[in-house]
């Protein structure tokens, strides 16, 4: 799911300190903003590439330095290991507690929605994380004044609905972006006869 980018680029944006600023803002008040310091940025970037040889090979595509690799080439998927994975790890200590509080809700609340089953009251758990999480951004980082408004994009919105979206369509990951991608990609190896392509893939879904 291309939330998961959204996320992220919202996230790194305020704690590198790139993100918009309003004109009666000041990005050096942004506490938040720790990533700026070019050798924290550096150092974290190299962090996020040495965790990569203790990452299963099941989790496909390993995140590359960050800090390197962000404004160019940084997959979707890169993303999502990094943010939801990686990030609470290595921002520990680095990132003020109020802040990396509020973003183990958002990490903890996707994780638990990323799982192919989910019970009810992990589902309710989830949906409890991810309100607070919203709640809480917009009081920490937006804090209601006009100049930041630019915050709170609409991904901060939808995670909301996504527990109450679970319950009618079922986990995320059933319907993510990629999943559809890696099966279309799957379907187009299986084609034996590219002069008859749609006859093959009637096949294969049979």
């Amino acid at each position: 799911m291309h939330l998961a980018g959204n996320l992220s680029d919202l996230l790194i944006g305020l704690w590198h300190g790139t993100i918009d600023c309003g004109q009666s803002d000041d990005v050096n008040e942004w506490e938040w903003a720790v990533l700026r310091d070019g050798d924290i940025w550096a150092a974290h970037g190299a962090a996020v590439e040495q965790a990569g040889p203790y990452l299963p090979g099941s989790f496909d595509r390993k995140p590359r330095n960050i800090a390197e690799k962000f404004n160019t080439s940084y997959k979707t998927w890169e993303f999502q290991l990094y943010t939801f994975g990686l990030g609470p790890a290595l921002l520990f200590g680095i990132l003020p507690e109020l802040y990396w509080v509020n973003f183990c809700k958002l990490v903890r609340g996707f994780q638990l929605l990323c799982q192919h089953r989910i019970t009810a009251d992990d589902l309710a758990h989830t949906h409890t994380l991810l309100c607070a999480w919203e709640r809480d951004f917009e009081v920490i980082y937006y804090a209601l004044k006009e100049d930041r408004l630019q915050f709170v994009r609409p991904c901060v919105h939808q995670t909301s609905h996504l527990a109450p979206e679970t319950i009618q369509k079922g986990p995320p990951i059933c319907y993510a972006q990629w999943t559809m991608e890696r099966t279309i990609g799957n379907l187009g190896q299986e084609i034996r006869q590219p002069s008859n392509p749609h006859a093959n893939l009637s096949k294969e879904g049979l």
